[in-house]
């Protein structure tokens, strides 16, 4: 058993490895009764494309999401959360662009807990008619996906950022790709990426490290798996430029949104790590956007936003600025966010009070055994390590880091996306 100590936090993360590869990391807090568990399989909604040796394979988006679906259900065709739920726990699964988990929360029959969680994923059978039961629930799912706002803006804003991501599909798949999913595109996923080697079971909460790591040692030895195959993801090359520099799209709203999205390469600043650039920018953005900005208060106060944010992410080898409003008044606000973002101002007084508030949030999370356990599962499946420097990371922003960094990001592509309310025929209209 190793640990892994967080820098500044007194915080530690206990980790080993079962001799089939399966990764296992326990953070504890004896504060406290609740304990999350959580398996997490390193393949999400947007791998379709790999390849196994010399052999390159395609699967229908939405896979990753159909085979979450089957993994939740036994021989019978029952939910595995009737299980969990028999044990005092509550559970659930949900896939993302670059993993799928699969978790448990409760306070009792930890033991039990963990070894159904590993019960429920590994060795698993599929049965046709189980698998074809379950494409009517996916699909109304991904019907009820078609009027919400959040996931329809999202979508329509990566398809104007990007030319080649996979983002740009939803991830659950369009309705066309649900039916072209067949059983062996599920065998597939499941045979090449469902291996111990890639995935990793992570324990949170009020736990001996030694017992569970023992706990699950213990499983994994009364089981045998095939070799693990090594897919290789495909790697996508994405143009520098966005698809759409402005965009209007209709939805189920009640107040219009505006989304400005800066798009620029994270090579040029490769010499920093991709958590000191995204602290960076984001108290930079939090200074110049948040609810404590200047700008948040001059046009709240002449009512021309009702909110005002604005973040930053990547994806793959790009850098996104982000800023996100409700305005009823977007032909208005778009200037001066525009104006604003592309000049951000960076204030030393701003900036070291942004630092502070991220702090102080990073600090209170690991009273949260499910939060702590969110942050491990994100840095292993994302990053392939667990960030222990976060808190270092933040007092190591100086003003003359920040602004090397700022000073590298190009605002040359940049994407404006308005979302309207959807109008609505007048009555008289749908009764002629």
């Amino acid at each position: 058993m190793k640990e892994i100590v967080l820098k500044g936090l007194d915080e530690k993360i206990y980790c080993d490895e079962c001799e089939n590869g399966l990764g296992i990391y326990v953070w504890v807090n004896p504060k406290i009764n609740t304990v999350k568990g959580s398996l997490t399989y390193i393949v999400g909604s947007e791998d379709v494309e790999f390849k196994v040796g010399t052999t390159n394979f395609t699967v229908p988006f939405g896979t990753a999401h159909y085979l979450e679906h089957m993994m939740c259900k036994d021989e019978n065709g029952s939910y595995m959360l009737k299980k969990f739920q028999e044990l005092g726990c509550y559970s659930n699964a949900s896939t993302y662009a670059y993993k799928t988990v699969y978790e448990f929360v409760g306070s009792e029959n930890i033991k039990e807990a963990i070894n159904l969680l590993l019960d429920v994923t590994q060795e698993k059978e599929f049965s046709l008619d189980a698998f074809e039961k379950e494409r009517g629930p996916i699909l109304e799912e991904a019907r009820r996906n078609l009027d919400n706002a959040s996931r329809d803006i999202m979508i329509e804003l990566n398809k104007s950022l990007f030319h080649s991501y996979p983002n740009r599909t939803p991830g659950v798949g369009t309705l066309e790709d649900i039916q072209n999913i067949s059983l062996e595109d599920l065998k597939l996923l499941y045979r090449c990426f469902y291996h111990p080697k890639n995935s990793f079971i992570t324990v949170t909460g009020n736990v001996n490290p030694r017992e569970v790591i023992r706990w699950v040692k213990d499983n994994q030895n009364q089981k045998e798996f095939p070799k693990y195959q090594k897919p290789v993801l495909k790697k996508y090359r994405e143009p520098k430029k966005v698809v759409e520099k402005y965009k209007e799209i209709a939805t189920t709203i009640e107040v219009p949104q505006v989304y400005l999205v800066i798009k620029t390469p994270l090579k040029p600043l490769e010499e920093y790590d991709i958590n000191t650039i995204l602290n960076g920018v984001q108290v930079v953005l939090s200074s110049n956007f948040g609810t404590t900005s200047l700008l948040k208060e001059e046009l709240t106060s002449k009512n021309l936003v009702t909110t005002l944010g604005a973040m930053a992410w990547f994806e793959k080898d790009y850098l996104l600025l982000q800023v996100v409003s409700k305005t009823k008044y977007p032909e208005e606000v778009i200037p001066i966010l525009k104006e604003k973002l592309c000049h951000l101002e960076i204030l030393e007084e701003d900036i070291e009070r942004k630092k502070k508030g991220e702090i102080a949030n990073l600090v209170l999370g690991y009273e949260d055994p499910e939060s702590v356990n969110d942050f491990i599962s994100y840095s292993i499946a994302k990053f392939g390590h667990i960030w222990d420097d976060e808190k270092e990371s933040f007092e190591n922003l100086t003003i003359p880091k920040v602004k090397s960094i700022l000073g590298k990001v190009s605002t040359k592509e940049l994407t404006i996306l308005v979302a309207k309310p959807k109008t609505h025929q007048k009555q008289e209209d749908t009764m002629n």
